[in-house]
């Protein structure tokens, strides 16, 4: 096992090319300041880190500190390398009908909603293993706007399943991974494209937009409580069934036609009792994910106190 972990690490130091502060300034981060990229290369160096196979990254927005990363793959692909690793599990927790659960994977399904991920890591010459479980709310990155990064706002679950993965995996071995955090873990958008010819590229993705429509307001950031000052126009409610069990979905739309989804009765039943009073407005509370609108809390606007009364009498 040592010969054959002693000629991988031959073969990649004969394939990684020679990296310099000159390299590094050029070709992987031109802002850095030559502390920064002595930083990175010494980085680069002692874990045997090829930056043009986006294993490591050097990233440095404007006059801000540049940021060191080691991708997720590199992670993952170390970590088969070692005699003591001996595989993983990870996935993403959801509230699916007033219930915390663990899914295997990324994947969850319309009427659940996304709370955090988890991973386990698994080492032979350990009892027990090494279990993380992160909070969405925690780690999910914004940008100065507020609005979410991109990756978070298009796969949340792959992105905070990747956090708890990392996470465990650098307790299970601290001295292959100590002090190196992955992207997902950073105040980090798109990566940027290294090239051997040229200064590196930063990716802009593009706006999303739904067919038929030229342009939309980008949609509020996931699990991020909004509130609304609206009137209630209609409590809508739908079963269902899910593993043999039945369930309710109430769908209550607003004055602009915007549905907020809950599986909450009490939140129902008041909506439908504010229905019945005219202009007697509420605020709505609710987070927003590819899913729809998600109501967290619908409540009587202080506001509105006195035009209902008034209507009232």
């Amino acid at each position: 096992m040592e010969d054959q972990k002693g000629y991988e690490t031959a073969v990649r130091q004969a394939t990684t090319p020679e990296i310099s502060i000159e390299i590094i300034k050029k070709y992987i981060c031109p802002k850095a300041t030559d502390q920064e990229a002595y930083t990175f290369l010494q980085l680069c160096k002692l874990q045997n880190l090829n930056p043009f196979l986006k294993e490591a990254y050097l990233i440095k927005y404007g006059d801000e500190a540049a940021t060191i990363v080691i991708g997720k793959d590199t992670f993952t692909k170390r970590a088969d390398r070692l005699p003591q690793y001996d595989g993983f599990k990870a996935g993403i927790i959801v509230n699916s009908s007033e219930k915390v659960i663990r899914l295997e994977g990324s994947f969850f399904v319309y009427g659940e909603s996304l709370l955090g991920g988890w991973a386990e890591v698994f080492r032979k010459d350990r009892s027990h293993s090494f279990r993380n479980e992160v909070s969405l709310l925690e780690y999910e990155r914004h940008k100065k706007d507020g609005s979410l990064m991109s990756n978070w706002k298009t796969m949340p679950a792959t992105m905070i399943r990747k956090v708890a993965l990392v996470q465990s995996l650098r307790e299970a071995f601290p001295e292959e991974f100590g002090g190196q955090y992955s992207p997902e873990e950073m105040e980090i958008d798109d990566l940027p494209v290294y090239r051997i010819n040229g200064a590196p590229v930063y990716p802009v993705p593009a706006p999303l937009k739904e067919p038929g429509k030229k342009s939309e307001k980008p949609p509020a950031p996931a699990t991020m409580p909004n509130n609304k000052i609206t009137h209630v126009k209609g409590v809508e409610a739908k079963d269902g069934e899910k593993d043999g069990k039945p369930y309710t979905i109430y769908g209550i739309t607003d004055e602009d036609g915007q549905v907020y989804k809950t599986f909450d009765k009490k939140l129902a039943d008041f909506a439908e009792d504010v229905n019945f009073i005219k202009d007697a407005a509420v605020n709505i509370s609710y987070t927003t994910s590819k899913y729809g609108n998600t109501l967290v809390s619908i409540e009587n606007c202080p506001k509105a106190s006195a035009t209902s009364q008034e209507a009232q009498e």
